[in-house]
């Protein structure tokens, strides 16, 4: 897996050192692009860098030098996250992450010469089709209408790529899916017959916020005699097994009152998503062919067990279902685990007064090759419309994004403002870049309107007690739609 790979010793360098200090590099890989661009934009140099590593140590990009002529480069996008994506007034605040986005705006602008021009609309999950229904009739009307790249919920891009909006970034000029600023995910397992329709990576802070992870109060874990969880990790027996050894049931004693308070605690049953992949399954996977099929192992007695294990985890009375802050909740400090997101340690940790650690989900069991991790649907994703002006310019400015966010936002959302605001200790750095290390992104979530199986788990879970009878039940359907799928789009 491609990673930030930041180094733990760095930890108390970066106190001393500049803000955007940071870890040793990728090295560079890709042969130079062209000098010349497609579409004859005007040849007057533009600043570009030209070693192959920044002065922190940030592996370049390969673009060549090209300058638009100062002309508007626009970008459309779901309004939820534009806080998190996109400054309006490139004006600095002193707020560290909005700050960051604006440096790369403004240094992106200036090396393409273009103006970003950003427009939105809200795009959530229920306002989806009808983000989409802006785009489709932008592709059919044309000229003005046009838009140069498409910012969008995850699921979004799954409707879009199906009604023709969008063409395929693996063969865009410039868009180099290879580079550290796109997940390697992305294209070796989301890609259908080597079509990508969209992307995701340090082009946004949603990334980072959005990945998933378990939260631990680790003062209360040393009262209660705990084991050190992190070497746990580290030894790779942090497993299904071992968290329901510390994580069922309800301790005395642990709140003020002396009653007893629920061990773990969960927001929803979206929970059940995260543990499906956690265990290394996948609902859709590429053949030889790199088309995409349904995934043998959702036939096997290993998902059956996993399911069975969860099940009987979920239905526990003393198992809660409840906000991280509200009260019992994680915040209280009288809860030893909680099911959550990068997110919510923003949000809602930063003023606690116990110590708290970040843990990925547990494994299926010692043997399986690496924890898992996936982000939820507020991510965006990248993609470029069929009836964009210029695909080369499209694609040199996504790739010049992408690079600039890993370079300039990525490390400030990494290093500063979570890693030091957030999770100030080097094990939780560890941590995080594990879960970075460990994202999966899969066909069966992004296109889980038209395959119906990302939530297939939690379904089967409020629906009956075998996994087997869920399976076949539902299985000819779902092999049906990823074969629409594949027939449209690949």
């Amino acid at each position: 897996m491609k990673s930030i790979k930041i180094l733990s010793l760095l930890l108390a360098l970066l106190f001393a050192v500049s803000l955007f200090a940071a870890c040793a590099g990728k090295n560079p890989g890709g042969e130079t692009g062209s000098t010349t661009a497609a579409a004859a934009p005007d040849s007057t140099p533009a600043p570009v860098e030209t070693d192959p590593v920044d002065e922190n140590g940030y592996l370049l990009d390969d673009l060549p030098v090209l300058n638009y002529g100062s002309t508007d480069f626009n970008l459309f996008t779901w309004s939820n996250q534009t806080i998190w994506e996109w400054s309006q007034d490139e004006v600095t605040t002193g707020d560290l992450i909005k700050d960051a986005i604006v440096k790369r705006q403004i240094a992106v602008e200036d090396r393409m010469g273009i103006k970003l021009v950003v427009s939105s609309q809200n795009g959530d999950w229920d306002h989806r089709n009808s983000f989409i229904d802006t785009v489709y009739n932008s592709t059919q009307s044309g000229g003005t209408e046009a838009f140069d790249l498409i910012g969008q919920y995850t699921p979004a891009a799954a409707i879009g790529a199906m009604r023709g909006c969008y063409t395929n970034l693996a063969e865009v000029k410039y868009l180099d899916l290879k580079k550290p600023w796109w997940p390697e995910d992305i294209y070796t397992s989301s890609s259908i017959n080597g079509k990508v329709y969209s992307v995701a990576g340090d082009i946004s802070p949603t990334l980072i916020r959005n990945m998933v992870c378990l939260l631990t109060n680790l003062s209360l874990a040393k009262d209660l005699n705990m084991p050190n969880f992190y070497e746990l990790v580290e030894n790779q027996t942090w497993t299904a097994e071992t968290f329901l050894t510390y994580g069922t049931g309800t301790v005395s004693g642990l709140n003020a009152s002396g009653g007893t308070a629920h061990t773990t605690t969960m927001p929803n049953n979206v929970v059940y998503d995260n543990l499906f992949y956690a265990g290394g399954f996948r609902f859709v996977e590429r053949n030889d062919e790199k088309g995409l099929i349904l995934s043998e192992d959702l036939k096997s007695s290993k998902i059956a067990d996993w399911f069975d294990l969860w099940l009987d985890f979920w239905n526990k009375e003393d198992t809660a279902v409840i906000a991280i802050n509200a009260a019992g909740g994680f915040t209280s400090g009288e809860v030893l685990f909680h099911f959550g997101s990068i997110a919510d340690v923003q949000n809602y940790l930063q003023d606690i007064t116990f110590d708290f650690g970040i843990l990925p989900y547990p494994k299926f069991d010692e043997n399986q090759d690496d924890y898992v991790t996936i982000c939820g649907y507020w991510v965006s994703l990248y993609s470029i419309p069929v009836n964009a002006p210029d695909f080369d310019k499209s694609g040199a400015v996504l790739e010049c994004l992408g690079s600039y966010g890993y370079r300039y936002v990525t490390p400030v959302v990494y290093n500063v403002a979570f890693e030091y605001r957030y999770l100030n200790s080097p094990e939780n750095s560890k941590i995080f870049n594990l879960l970075h290390d460990t994202l999966v992104f899969e066909p069966g979530r992004t296109f889980c309107d038209q395959i119906n199986c990302f939530a297939g788990f939690r379904q089967a879970a409020g629906q009956s007690e075998s996994w087997a009878k869920y399976y076949q039940s539902n299985s000819r359907i779902w092999d049906k739609n990823i074969q629409a799928i594949v027939k449209q789009l690949g």
